[in-house]
């Protein structure tokens, strides 16, 4: 199997009917968020096949985020697993970059989502309509190092700016969301990288609490060079303001853009052309969901992530004044290490 650039867009990389050579892991996630409520969720459907073929499932998971009016936040996760045939490509893609594929009883498309993820104690439901609001997607992966096989990775998304509309139901409490601000993204490869940071948003106000029309898409990663070696942090970053498309995914880009960050938060800096991109993310360890990702070798990471966290980005275009923009709470952010954190849940 061959990793795919944007064009590939949901479409299923791996080939159910097809033994794979080797590990495979390709994952569709998505993340919303409920103006409303405050409420997030976090949406994952994954394929895993592990290298000596020990272990082939499919997988569906959820986390959903309550703020309660205590300043504290409730955080239920969940994850089913299933045999890799549960996965079902529901029909032939009415595009070269379109999905449609159910795992068990969840179902996955580019313009709708429903299911259930159960455990004894707990249950989420779902049944969102999935609509662009623009159509925007990111290639993280810069050309040239796919081109010289340096990443074997394939990490896009393919809808930067979505609107989910319909219910979500966590232990027999229904909510309808509408219009709620979302994104989903699409990853797939022979492996995991080593450790990384993530961030999205697409709810940004101004000083005044004016919406403002600003999108952030950012990665810093770190790839496994074997032997538990790692490559030095590399980062990208789109952004989408004014008409605008500031894609930081060139060599050079990832060369120069400066990022910092931990569980306290993320601190980049990058440029594109005549724009300057500064961005500071801010994390509160309550706000954390933990959950454990197994790699196609068998070993585990750890993913640390929150769909509530703050932001504020700053954009200046030469010697423009910069316009500044605030996230309060509608961040999604995660930091994925390999080794454990000590006084974060695993909720998953």
């Amino acid at each position: 199997m061959k990793t795919g650039t944007l064009s590939t867009g949901n479409r299923p990389v791996f080939d159910p009917s097809a033994a794979p050579a080797g590990g495979w892991q390709e994952v569709w996630y998505l993340r919303c968020n409920d103006p409303g409520s405050g409420d997030a969720l976090w949406l994952r459907f994954t394929l895993l096949v592990r290298r000596d073929g020990s272990k082939r499932v499919a997988e569906t998971w959820a986390i959903h985020f309550h703020k309660n009016p205590d300043g504290g936040v409730d955080k239920k996760g969940m994850k089913n697993t299933h045999p890799l045939a549960a996965f079902r490509i529901e029909e032939a893609p009415p595009d070269a970059g379109m999905a449609a594929f159910y795992i068990a009883d969840c179902f996955f498309s580019d313009g709708h989502t429903f299911g259930q993820v159960a455990t004894e104690e707990h249950r989420i439901r779902w049944d969102l309509t999935i609509t662009p609001q623009q159509r925007l997607g990111f290639d993280f992966v810069p050309a040239a190092l796919r081109r010289l096989g340096l990443v074997k990775n394939m990490a896009i998304t393919p809808y930067e700016d979505l609107r989910f509309s319909g219910w979500v139901e966590v232990d027999g409490y229904r909510r309808d969301w509408r219009a709620a601000p979302g994104m989903q993204g699409h990853l797939a490869g022979p492996k995991n990288g080593h450790s990384w940071a993530w961030a999205h948003c697409n709810m940004f106000v101004d000083d005044a609490g004016a919406p403002q029309a600003v999108i952030l898409d950012a990665l810093s990663a770190r790839a496994r060079l074997g032997s538990g070696r790692a490559t030095p942090l590399l980062s990208t970053l789109y952004v989408h303001v004014g008409g605008h498309d500031l894609r930081c995914n060139g060599l050079l880009d990832v060369l120069r853009t400066k990022s910092a960050y931990g569980l306290e938060g993320w601190t980049f800096t990058a440029r594109q052309g005549d724009w300057t991109i500064r961005g500071e993310i801010h994390g509160t360890q309550d706000h954390y969901a933990g959950v454990t990702y197994e790699d196609t070798d068998g070993s585990n990471l750890y993913c640390y992530n929150s769909k509530i966290s703050d932001m504020t980005l700053e954009l200046r275009r030469g010697n423009d004044a910069p316009l500044r923009c605030f996230s309060h709470g509608t961040t999604a952010f995660e930091v994925v290490t390999r080794e454990k954190i000590p006084g974060i849940l695993l909720v998953i």
